[in-house]
């Protein structure tokens, strides 16, 4: 396999199921459109169909803003390298299955192929810990050759699989994904140029209304970003706000410099909450490192998001927010220097720490509720 694959770490790509917006949907739509904030795990890798190549598409998305984090003995180790383990093992994984893929095999010999390629497929599933509690079946997810090979970054089987049959470059998997979109989420910036040069559809969404730069702006590629746009796509809250969430500071920034709204104006639909308060959060969901979810909260600020913009169902600025979310205990996160920082961080850029909420709440008062000393000797620095 040529091209990209010899640099590939990204996750492997990740669709979810359309959730009611909890705080994701973009200014301007009217409040009308629902967004995808379903559940991913925090790997980014949905379970394993037993016939396609991955039961997840590109990109990934949080689960529903503020909602439940898995139980500490269901989550792996919080281990510095993890994450990359995780996107090492999913690339291989897919570099298997295309390998494997019975429609590459002769017809005398399609069904053992198939076999062999569900035992890729199960096993994978298996070395994730994946599949429900309750033993459920696995999806029926099938993942095309020409998508793997685009996601991988593949570029010599990709060729092949483009002149072999042009019409590829636009055909749209059992959900709705496209190989642009494969090619976005694993940031091969060639394989990209060659599926559009096939007359893939830059604009292409997926049913759910995902953009082809969605799934590069989730998958932190600030190159593909770049290239996307430059091709024609444009930036939109939606990208900003799930970017900002699920801790993807590279393509943040790079979504940011080609936004031609203003960041400090971005609000959800249904939530109205800001760019800022959305990094926050994301922070103590931790979809990716606390250092990379920091970054998001630093970028936020500079791109002068208002620092006490009071989101309206609870009143709260994203310093109240930040502090009174109940993460800080369950997950220990008063340990993080990340953290702290970034409630110091807030701070400098003037965010109060006496104001107070409807119900009479502040930043200060949150902490001492929520025993979280070293936050509260944080912010007395700042009273």
């Amino acid at each position: 396999m040529g091209g990209c694959i010899a640099s590939k770490e990204s996750a492997s790509a990740g669709t979810a199921d359309a959730a009611k917006d909890a705080g994701g949907a973009s200014k301007g739509r009217g409040g009308k459109e629902r967004r995808a904030e379903a559940q991913v795990p925090a790997n980014g890798v949905r379970p394993v169909g037993a016939q396609g190549l991955s039961s997840a598409s590109p990109g990934g998305a949080p689960p529903a803003m503020g909602g439940e984090v898995l139980p500490a003995a269901r989550r792996a180790p919080e281990l510095p390298e993890l994450g990359r383990a995780r996107d090492l093992f999913s690339a291989v994984y897919l570099r298997l299955a295309l390998q494997y893929h019975p429609d590459k095999r002769p017809a005398s010999d399609r069904e053992r192929a198939t076999r062999l390629f569900q035992a890729i497929a199960a096993a994978y599933e298996e070395l994730l810990q994946t599949r429900e509690s309750g033993g459920s079946a696995a999806n029926q997810r099938v993942k095309s050759p020409v998508a793997a090979a685009a996601e991988l970054g593949d570029l010599e089987e990709l060729t092949r699989l483009l002149k072999e049959r042009p019409d590829r470059a636009n055909e749209a998997d059992d959900l709705g994904v496209y190989p642009l979109m494969f090619a976005a989420a694993g940031g091969c910036v060639e394989a990209a140029e060659l599926l559009l040069e096939f007359g893939a559809d830059v604009h292409a969404k997926n049913p759910i209304k995902w953009s082809v730069l969605l799934y590069a702006a989730l998958g932190n590629h600030a190159e593909m970003v770049r290239f996307l746009v430059g091709c024609g796509a444009t930036v939109t809250d939606h990208e900003l706000i799930l970017a900002a969430y699920t801790g993807n500071p590279g393509s943040l920034q790079a979504l940011l410099e080609l936004y031609e709204g203003s960041a400090a104006e971005v609000r959800t639909d249904e939530s109205r909450k800001t760019l800022l308060h959305l990094a926050c959060e994301g922070l103590c969901f931790l979809r990716h490192s606390a250092e990379r979810h920091a970054a998001c909260v630093d970028l936020a600020l500079r791109w002068r998001v208002p620092v006490d913009a009071a989101e309206p169902r609870r009143g709260r600025t994203a310093l109240q927010d930040l502090v009174g979310d109940p993460r800080w205990r369950t997950r220990s996160l008063e340990n993080s220097a990340a953290h702290l920082a970034a409630v110091e961080r807030l701070c400098a850029a003037g965010a109060s720490v006496a104001a107070e909420d409807p119900g009479g709440a502040s930043a200060l008062s949150l902490a001492s509720e929520g025993r979280l000393p070293r936050v509260r000797e944080a912010l007395l620095c700042y009273a």
